[in-house]
């Protein structure tokens, strides 16, 4: 049976984890479409005067070889939108140490006169240097983000529009689906670099207040940083050993298991899924993450990101497996939303069809788009600091109905 409990959409941070490998060149961005007469007419009518009709957006995304579903996503809304009218490139697959490369990259797109509006999704480390560089060159850039990989609350001093998963909403669906599930102990893995991220740390307390108002164990484990020395194998292997061994400690199955960390997702649900425990939710919650290759699904290219097909794919399969009601997610991709979202309300600002004030984000702009993308279910305020109290006007926080598949 199909249940649904209140989840959020992410922040990216979203909450995404980060890894370092060696650079390798990326799959060119999609050849520039042929705009039609009729269509080529409605850009110039709508463009800002000062463009002249033309305009583009820089594009800053995660690689493909460390976040395919970010990578791929922004190929497709690319086509969509219209290739001629984006500059995409990528961060470095080790952002933390490569700060210069991005900073490199991201100045080079930003130096084309016609670019006005930059999107920075996954906003890794080094966004913030960046955007400040190219500030000094291009002030008139507007800059948008999505999950936030850096000190947030200095994003948020930098960014003109942030969008970011509800800690708060989340951490507390994520735990309540572990409760509802029958889960007697909720495992919490993470690592030194993601627990200095604020955003990490207050949907993690919410998952802890929920377990322990609920009688549930809730137990943090410190995990391999992928980002290290062992890598993400390294990484992996340590969840492949821990996830049946705390079975085994606890005498029961009935124990549910979180990652901050999106990398070593496929291997974790996994080993839950062979094992018999409770996997509450993706990091990144999507039915395109992880779960094909961690369930050995065959989704042809006709269905690939068909969410609806794909949903009801895992759901069979983990029938197989009688896990049915012990996984969790979105029937929706968090990180499709989010980017659907930035590059939309980029469009229509080059378009002219938002009507911000003191330069803050239109809000009937978010309110429609809101609605439009993440669906009937959706919540989304502004996101408050938690050590001050100060409301951010330019950032939303996000949060729609959990799926129990």
């Amino acid at each position: 049976m199909l249940k649904k409990f209140l989840a959020t959409a992410l922040a990216v941070s979203m909450v995404a984890g980060m890894t370092a490998c060696g650079s390798s060149p990326e799959p060119a961005a999609p050849a520039a479409a042929k705009d039609t007469a009729a269509e080529a007419q409605e850009q110039t009518e709508a463009a800002p005067e000062d463009a002249s009709g033309t305009y583009k957006i820089g594009l800053m995304i995660s690689p493909l070889a460390t976040r395919e579903e970010y990578y791929r996503t922004a190929e497709l809304l690319v086509e969509k939108h219209g290739s001629d009218k984006f500059i995409m490139d990528v961060f470095p697959e080790d952002p933390q140490n490569e700060q210069e490369v991005t900073i490199s990259k991201a100045l080079n797109i930003a130096m084309d006169p016609d670019v006005k509006v930059m999107i920075f999704d996954n906003a890794d480390i080094g966004t913030i240097a960046t955007v400040n560089k190219i500030k000094e060159e291009r002030p008139d850039i507007k800059f948008l983000f999505g999950s936030l990989n850096e000190d947030v609350y200095e994003m948020a001093k930098v960014g003109d529009l942030l969008l970011t998963i509800d800690p708060e909403l989340y951490g507390k669906a994520v735990a309540q689906m572990a409760v509802d599930t029958g889960a007697k102990v909720f495992v919490f893995y993470s690592f030194a670099r993601h627990m200095s991220n604020s955003m990490k740390v207050r949907y993690r307390d919410s998952m802890q207040e929920v377990c322990e108002a609920n009688g549930v164990k809730f137990e943090q484990v410190t995990m391999p940083d992928p980002a290290g020395d062992a890598g993400i194998s390294g990484a992996q292997q340590f969840l492949l050993e821990n996830i049946p061994s705390l079975m085994q400690q606890y005498d029961t199955k009935d124990v549910a298991y979180f990652a901050t960390v999106s990398t070593i997702q496929e291997s974790m649900l996994k080993a839950v899924v062979e094992n018999g425990g409770i996997y509450p939710c993706h990091t990144d919650p999507s039915p395109f993450s992880a779960f094909s290759g961690a369930l050995g699904l065959e989704v042809d290219d006709e269905h690939k990101y068909d969410a609806e097909y794909v949903t009801k794919l895992i759901s069979d399969k983990l029938g197989e497996y009688d896990m049915n009601g012990r996984v969790g997610g979105w029937d929706k991709s968090y990180i499709r939303c989010e980017l659907e979202f930035l590059f939309q309300y980029a469009v229509d600002y080059c378009d002219g069809k938002v009507n911000e004030v003191d330069g803050l984000p239109d809000v009937e702009e978010v309110k429609k788009l809101m609605k439009d993308i993440y669906g009937d279910s959706v919540t989304y305020q502004n996101c408050v600091n938690d050590q001050t109290g100060e409301e951010y006007k330019n950032w939303y926080t996000v949060s729609r109905d959990m799926y129990i598949f």
